[in-house]
Order: structure tokens, then sequence, then C-alpha cells
């Protein structure tokens, strides 16, 4: 009877990253000879990306510190860990478990820091393009190419996602961001609902709790076509852009999950940039990315979109006229 090999899988946050990691999941079971288990480890505010993923034996999940899982993990016996953070806390982890049964191997993502660093300062473009998937699976270079392995399954992935009970999502318009230099401005979202409006369109907004009163706003304007569904869970949110002829959204969490259930959508970039390594993997082919205007101008302008050096925000720089335009055509192009 063949042994089986256990590898622990560490990726903490964000919500776009934990989606993004689910390539290395199907690639360790395609690589590794005989029966695999693979463990995962996140944060318990974005499990809902990988509890039930296929592929996925068990996920673990902190609400604080590392310390609430070691002495279970330690139990476990892994034969590797593929540290896709690479931060102190997944250090932690990789320390108590050299402490637990038998001897783990740890396989550590390059991060590219200072490569991206560089390209923001400096404009020195040294990633080459390269995505933070293809980063991710370069942390499986031990066990062969990993992308070459994966071919046409290396798409992004998320758990079964149960129906929602609407008739039709129509459009999904994602308001939230992590920083303001992603967040499409409130005067731009307003246009394009009036517009999607004037279409005759049914538009959902989603978000997190600290976007409900820009959304209770946008509705307020729009009328009843409007449905405010910020604040529901992730699991609610991808259920609902599972059934979406269309997305709408920045650099976020949100466009990542609309590339793993191939919903057409309008990416809107703002301080932030593809080049980077985190634009929309394997999205829909009627996708549209629409970069600020004026791209002499240098960019982008950080890696988290924290800050803008300029003084009309990037954000600003992609017209609401744009979006609806190409909203509008994806629209056409995709009817049934």
């Amino acid at each position: 009877m063949e042994s089986t090999t256990r590898v622990l899988v560490i990726r903490f946050s964000s919500m776009g990253d934990v989606i993004l990691t689910s390539p290395v999941v199907r690639a360790l079971h395609l690589m590794l000879d005989g029966p695999v288990e693979v463990h995962f480890l996140t944060k318990r505010s974005f499990v809902d990306a990988v509890e039930g993923l296929p592929g996925v034996t068990r996920t673990w999940a902190i609400d604080r510190t590392t310390a609430e899982v070691e002495e279970g993990l330690q139990g476990v016996g892994f034969h590797y860990v593929v540290d896709l953070h690479s931060n102190a806390r997944s250090g932690f982890v990789k320390r108590a478990l050299r402490k637990g049964e038998g001897r783990t191997f740890d396989l550590t993502v390059d991060k590219r820091s200072l490569d991206k660093i560089l390209l923001v300062r400096t404009g020195w473009d040294r990633l080459g393009g390269q995505h933070v998937v293809e980063r991710y699976l370069g942390t499986l270079r031990p066990f062969g190419d990993a992308l070459e392995r994966l071919g046409k399954e290396g798409a992004l992935a998320l758990p079964p996602v149960a129906s929602s009970a609407e008739e039709s999502v129509d459009v999904v318009l994602a308001l939230g961001a992590a920083h303001e230099g992603k967040a499409v401005p409130e005067d731009h979202w307003s246009a394009v609902v009036s517009g999607l409006m004037e279409d005759g369109r049914r538009v959902h907004l989603i978000g997190g709790p600290s976007e409900r009163d820009l959304a209770d706003r946008l509705k307020e304007s729009a009328g009843n076509r409007v449905v405010n569904c910020c604040g529901v869970t992730w699991s609610e949110t991808f259920s609902l852009l599972s059934e979406a002829a269309l997305l709408v959204a920045g650099d976020t969490g949100a466009m990542h999950a609309g590339s793993a259930l191939q919903v057409p959508m309008v990416v809107v970039w703002g301080c932030t940039s593809p080049a980077l390594g985190m634009g929309p993997w394997r999205a829909h082919p009627a996708t549209v990315e629409l970069q600020p205007e004026d791209p002499e101008r240098s960019r982008p302008c950080s890696r988290l979109g924290d800050r803008c050096r300029h003084r009309t925000p990037c954000i600003r720089r992609v017209s609401p006229q744009r979006i609806l335009v190409a909203a509008r055509h994806i629209l056409s192009q995709t009817a049934p």
C-alpha cells in the first residue's frame, strides 16, 4: 500500500491571494506520486475560498496567531510545507513543525519584493510580466514545471458554489477595495449605475460592511432595480457572481473570484497595475481591463494602492463613460 504524502499550504490573506493559490493545490496532486493530502492554513475570514475546494483535505484557520493551530499541525506529520505567504507568521508555523512528527521540507515562494519596489519607485520592470500565480507555482520547482504540467487545468478555482435565489443577477458592481487608490469613486459609481438603469439592467452591489452606506446612497438614487448585497458572506458573494452576466471591479478579491467563476468583467485599474503580477488570471475571454488615461505618467504608484503620486488620482482617470462603454460592449457580445 502506497504511503500518503501530506502537504501543508500556507496563505493567510488576502481573499484575492488565497483564491490565486488554487492552481498550486491542483498541481500538488498532479506532481506528487501516490496518495496526496493537501492541508491549507489561512485566516478564518478567508476560509470560504478554501473549505471544500477540490483537492483540499482539511482547512486550518487562525483568528489572531498561529499558536491557535501549531499543536494540531505538529501531530499531522507533514512531509512538505508550501509557504505562499513568506512572512514572520508563516515562519512561526515552519519552526513549530520542525518539532513535530517526521521531517518537514519547506518550499517558500519568492515574492520578488525588491523587483516590485523597483518597478514602483523607478519604473524599472524586472518582473517581465510574471503573474503571481506563476510565482506560486514556481515554489513547486523541485517537483518539475508546475505550469507546464497543469496546462489548461491551471485556471483558478473556488469551492462548489450554491445557486442564488435570484432569478437573474445581471450586473454586479464590486464597490469595495482595501486601499483608496484601488477604490472607484462614488460619483463614478453613480454615473455607471445611472447608465445601467437607462439600459434596463438589474444591478447588485457587493462589498464589505463599510460599503453599506455607499450602496444605500446608490440604491436611493436609482430605485428598486438596485440591490444592496454589501456585508454578506464571501460564500454568498461567490453565489451572486456565479450567476452574473457581468462584474465591474477594481484590483480586488472580487476580481479574482470573477476570474475563478469565469464571469465577464470590466476591471478598473488605479494606483496599482497588472505589471505587478496581480491582474486577472485566465479570465473570461470577454473581460476588458481599463487603465488610467495619460499612460505616460509613471505607474504603478504603489504596490498595494495605498498611495498615489498624482494630483488627479489614477483611479479617477478611468472615466465612468469608459466603464459604461466597456460594460455595454461585453453585455452585447455575451447576451444569449
